[in-house]
């Protein structure tokens, strides 16, 4: 089926297959799909689709119906298990959960990047989670860790690595001569067999090293290798690669980049976040890749929170078809995020689409997220609202008086959803103790990393997990000077406002963070 031209969907039976919705919002961006978002539903021929689009885009809404599109235009040979999303938590998955359901489709198979590194790991290491790494680096001015999640988190690291591998694939492989009482195998006739097994993930080299060698040895009387034979051969051939631990070639990778120091565990056989891929990207290297074969679409969401390294490992854990979606001004890893140059750089057949109108906020709000990120192109649909309010407060008891207020107001008005966002969760988590220590306010959610439930009413969380999620009012709190005030926190500011549809407050005591200087009451 070609793209359309026009500007609306004009095929009947998907147009009704993509309204079967009660949520106001799809029905929404449904009713009014644009040519670029049509284009993007129907593409049909990308291997990997790139979509950055503005917050409240609808670039997931838009991505969901193009699963759905594809579902539709492969009735028979693709079915719903057979498409994966990569979501940043379980929280944002059962958010989207309810969309394809409501379009007729049984749900998607869902998993985070760390259930894949889980898997890949088991039996190997455990390591530190994000949530973890993101709560240090909170605390943390420790230069060092930075350091060490800047370098592995960068397109050099791949770089590194994949050269590191090429060399070690050769000098690792140190072959001697075989003199056994029965058979006789030249080193020169082991070399060859190696270079002819090709360039295959090293266990698999070995193993096939092995079966060119069988295949043109005789014994001494003439016979081809008896099975005890064979099996000591396998492990001779074996031996002679210096090492198979995984963790013994990771630390060498460090010695050959000239900067060990790099790598420390975090614990005892407790690995740093920052070094799971690597790690993982070294192990498909070394033991090739298996338990993915049947997923035929992968949806990749918050893309430009994944290292070019996890982007890496995903490109060769899943050879299907991408769908990859996000923001880059939308980013919550301080030192480890990804532009689209480095995803491309990964997937450097894909292609690439923007979404800029944002159907999410009022004017009124995309205006004043303007006023923080300058970077942001984002283009408001025609909806207007009251302006966002900044309330200072006297001090930090009265801050949370002024919070308890909103809610209170909230709670006697006909809006759903009420999120207060703050920077880091442990001020969420604070917060939401107060917020429940008020007797009208039971009905208060935290969402934290551990969380797998979205709820309606009163949540409390932080940007990170608010990111992908919207609610009909939002305060932001603490925006002082020291809570805001870093490129990071900016971003973090950002994000925090943009989950607002229709109402944003933001709160304080004492010296006002820097970018709210030029922001009007």
């Amino acid at each position: 089926m070609s793209i359309e031209s026009s500007m609306n969907i004009n095929d009947d039976v998907l147009q009704k297959e993509l309204s079967q919705t009660s949520n106001e919002k799809m029905k929404n961006i449904v009713a009014t799909i644009q040519k670029e978002q049509n284009t993007i539903i129907r593409n049909e021929h990308s291997h990997e689709l790139i979509i950055q689009g503005v917050a409240g885009s609808g670039k997931t809404s838009v991505a969901l119906h193009r699963v759905a599109f594809l579902l539709y235009r492969n009735k028979g040979t693709v079915t719903s298990q057979n498409i994966w999303i990569l979501s940043p938590n379980k929280v944002f998955s059962d958010y989207i959960s309810n969309i394809l359901p409501e379009l007729g489709e049984e749900k998607m198979m869902e998993l985070g990047i760390e259930e894949i590194a889980a898997r890949e790991l088991e039996g190997i290491c455990k390591f530190q989670t994000f949530g973890e790494q993101v709560s240090e680096l909170a605390v943390s001015d420790d230069q060092s860790l930075i350091e060490r999640i800047q370098f592995k988190s960068g397109i050099e690291m791949v770089e590194l690595l994949d050269r590191f591998l090429a060399d070690r694939r050769e000098s690792y492989f140190i072959p001697v001569d075989v003199a056994w009482s029965d058979v006789q195998i030249a080193k020169e006739d082991i070399i060859s067999a190696y270079r002819s097994a090709g360039n295959l993930p090293i266990k698999q080299r070995l193993e096939k090293t092995v079966s060119v060698l069988m295949a043109n040895t005789r014994d001494n009387n003439g016979e081809k290798l008896a099975t005890p034979t064979a099996k000591k051969l396998k492990a001779a051939i074996k031996r002679m690669f210096a090492s198979l631990n995984l963790l013994v070639i990771y630390k060498d990778f460090y010695e050959y980049v000239g900067r060990p120091e790099l790598f420390k565990f975090k614990r005892a056989k407790i690995l740093e976040y920052s070094d799971v891929f690597p790690l993982v990207y070294l192990k498909i290297h070394i033991e090739g890749t298996k338990g993915f074969e049947s997923v035929k679409h992968l949806l990749v969401d918050e893309m430009q929170d994944y290292t070019p390294v996890q982007y890496a490992v995903l490109s060769r854990l899943f050879k299907c078809k991408k769908t990859i979606l996000g923001d880059s001004n939308q980013s919550v890893n301080p030192y480890s995020s990804s532009s689209i140059q480095e995803i491309k750089m990964i997937f450097p057949e894909a292609d690439t689409v923007e979404l800029l109108k944002s159907y999410r906020s009022t004017i009124e709000i995309i205006r004043f997220a303007q006023q923080i990120n300058q970077n942001s192109r984002i283009i408001p649909i025609e909806r207007h609202g009251p302006c966002p309010e900044i309330k200072q407060a006297n001090n930090s008891n009265d801050e949370i008086t002024q919070i308890k207020r909103i809610i209170e107001d909230f709670q006697g008005s006909e809006q759903r959803s009420l999120g207060i966002v703050c920077k880091t969760q442990s001020q969420a988590q604070k917060l939401y103790q107060e917020i429940m220590d008020a007797n009208s306010s039971k009905s208060a959610y935290l969402l934290d990393f551990g969380s797998d439930k979205f709820h309606e009413g009163i949540i409390v969380t932080s940007s990170h997990l608010a990111k992908g999620l919207e609610f009909d009012q939002v305060i932001v709190p603490f925006v002082d000077a020291e809570n805001y005030k870093t490129d990071m926190d900016r971003s973090l500011l950002y994000i925090a406002c943009t989950r607002a549809m229709h109402g944003l407050t933001l709160t304080y005591s004492g010296e006002a963070s820097p970018f709210l200087l030029h922001l009007g009451q």
